[in-house]
This record gives structure tokens, C-alpha cells and sequence, in this order.
């Protein structure tokens, strides 16, 4: 305990740091004390309760929820964006977009490579809302193939407008993500072709790779693309057990694969790869996903959750 004197002193250097917003160095001329004391004096007047730091977060910031997600998953960080129960879908994708267009800009260092699974609405917004930076990028990488069954390539000018915002190369995957026909043939030879096998070589490079977290019914991009399993592939799987997927790779409530590599039709980051990864960011919401999510969580794919906060209050109910 320390004696009233050197209570004393405490408060005064206390006093002119945190309410008079002296410096550190002023403090030390002024009192005729090292920096050095004066920096141990500031530590220990919060650790004796002289003085008490208290962070007053602004409406609609969740911190409590975002600590216990995180606390509660094993994630490196999470981000919750406000959503009410009168929200639509669409409402949702542009919050979690925004918001995770600033984690964005302010996560990513020059010269990582960046991987991004294209085929979402909500990661579509994300690109939409990122300003252009002013570092440079390694390169983005298309994770999943990125043209539609349909002819529909939207994915592909995600990556390539992500690309030209982190002012770096894109690496398109010139391919239909899901053949119609769910030929593993089809899979070997397009995996085969030089212009495929320089992008899908590129998926262990990947620094921070950033998906979606989709559902065992397709989304509407996924419908419009042409991008979805047949009646009967889909029977199979929720008969396997499936809930949700990560780039068409499905998984069931445990976050286990549900298709061996081998029996997996679609050209996109495997599971098993992404779980490698060093950081990957899961752009999350709408309360239909939940479980889905939860799922993708238990089975140790993310690192960083961007959801809404209807959603994530119900993954830890």
C-alpha cells in the first residue's frame, strides 16, 4: 500500500496528465522526475483505483455481444452491426458491407495477397463501399469459380473491382464454379488447364481470404447464376447432414465436411485449406443463417465475424 505522500504525488501526476492533458516529457520537467517515473506513477494509479477509465461505447456499438462471440467461438475479433427484426435482408447485407469494407481499409497491410469469394450479395456490397487505398495490394484472388452456369460473371467483376481499389492484380478463376452435370471429370479437367491451375495454386498463398457464409438454400445470386446443386445433389446432402456452406463446400451442424475432396464437384478454396489460411474474414447476416453460421464457427473456419445483431444475439442463446 502505498504511503499518503506518495498518494500524493500519484493524483498530481494524475491530475496533469489525464484532466490538464499535459505530456508525459511536462510533466517530468515540471515535477523534477524522470518520464519514466512518471509513466510507472500513471500505470499505477489505475491499477490502485486513483484513477478510473470507463468506456462509454455510442448507441448502436455492441461490445458486451462482440466479446462474448468472440470469448465464446475462439475469434480473433467481431464485428456487430445493428439490425432490428422489421430490417430486410437487403438492409442487412449494406450494414455488414459497410462495415466491413472499414475493417477493410484499415486492416489490410501492403502487399498481402487477398482472397474473396465472390458469389454474395453482401461481399458484393462490401466492394461497392470500399474506398481506394492508398497502399498496394499483392493481388486478389478469386476463391471460387466465377462464372455462372447461366453465363453470369458478376463474381468475377467483384474481384477484379476489389483489384483495382487495392491497387493490385486480379486473378480471375476462369470457371464454372458447379458444372451442371456435378462431373468430378469436368472438375479434373478444367483444374487442369494452365489458366485455372495458376489461380487454384495461388489459394495457399492467401494472407486474409474473405467469404460468406451461405445456406443449404441457394441465395438469389446463386439462383439468377445458375450456381446450385441439382434437387437430387441436394437431397444428398441434407440427408448427410448439411446446414450451410463456405464456396459451395458444405458442411453440417458441427462444421464437419460433408463430401470427401474427392466427390466434391465445385472448383473453389477447399475446407480444409481455408482452415489454413492466417486470417479469415466471414461476412454473416440475416437470421435464417444462424445456424449455418454457428456451424461454420464450430468448425474453427473463421477468424473474424462481420454479423448483424439479430443474427449473433441467437448464436449464443
Amino acid at each position: 500500500m502505498s504511503t499518503l505522500d506518495e498518494k500524493r504525488l500519484l493524483a498530481q501526476i494524475a491530475t496533469l496528465y489525464y484532466t490538464d492533458g499535459i505530456k508525459q516529457t511536462d510533466i517530468a520537467k515540471r515535477l523534477s522526475l524522470s518520464q519514466s517515473f512518471v509513466s510507472r506513477a500513471l500505470t499505477r494509479c489505475i491499477s490502485e483505483g486513483i484513477v478510473r477509465i470507463n468506456v462509454i461505447p455510442p448507441s448502436n456499438i455492441f461490445l458486451e455481444l462482440e466479446q462474448q462471440l468472440q470469448k465464446h467461438f475462439s475469434l480473433s475479433q467481431v464485428i456487430v452491426v445493428n439490425s432490428t427484426d422489421r430490417d430486410e435482408q437487403f438492409h442487412i447485407q449494406q450494414a455488414i458491407g459497410s462495415a466491413s469494407a472499414y475493417y477493410l481499409q484499415v486492416s489490410l497491410q501492403a502487399g498481402q495477397l487477398i482472397g474473396i469469394s465472390a458469389w454474395s450479395d453482401t461481399i458484393k456490397a462490401m466492394v461497392d463501399t470500399v474506398s481506394p487505398l492508398n497502399i498496394k495490394a499483392k493481388g486478389v484472388v478469386q476463391l471460387l469459380g466465377g462464372v455462372g452456369v447461366n453465363g453470369n460473371v458478376e463474381a468475377n467483376l467483384s474481384t477484379y473491382t476489389l483489384a483495382q481499389k487495392l491497387n493490385c492484380e486480379s486473378y480471375l478463376l476462369p470457371s464454372q464454379s458447379l458444372n451442371a452435370t456435378e462431373d468430378m471429370n469436368y472438375k479434373k479437367q478444367l483444374i487442369s488447364t494452365p489458366e485455372v491451375a495458376k489461380v487454384v495454386a495461388l489459394f495457399e498463398q492467401i494472407d486474409c481470404a474473405i467469404v460468406g457464409i451461405g445456406c443449404l438454400e441457394p441465395s438469389p445470386l446463386l439462383k439468377k447464376s445458375g450456381i446450385y446443386y441439382s434437387a437430387e445433389m441436394k437431397d444428398r446432402l441434407q440427408a448427410q447432414g448439411a446446414v450451410g456452406d463456405i464456396c459451395l463446400h458444405y458442411f453440417d451442424r458441427y462444421g464437419n465436411p460433408v463430401l470427401n475432396e474427392d466427390e466434391d464437384p465445385v472448383i473453389g478454396i477447399e475446407l480444409s485449406l481455408l482452415k489454413k489460411c492466417p486470417r479469415v474474414v466471414a461476412l454473416a447476416g440475416g437470421k435464417e443463417k444462424a445456424e449455418a453460421i454457428k456451424s461454420a464457427l464450430l468448425g474453427g473456419y473463421i477468424d473474424v465475424l462481420i454479423i448483424d445483431k439479430q443474427t449473433a444475439q441467437l448464436l449464443i442463446n
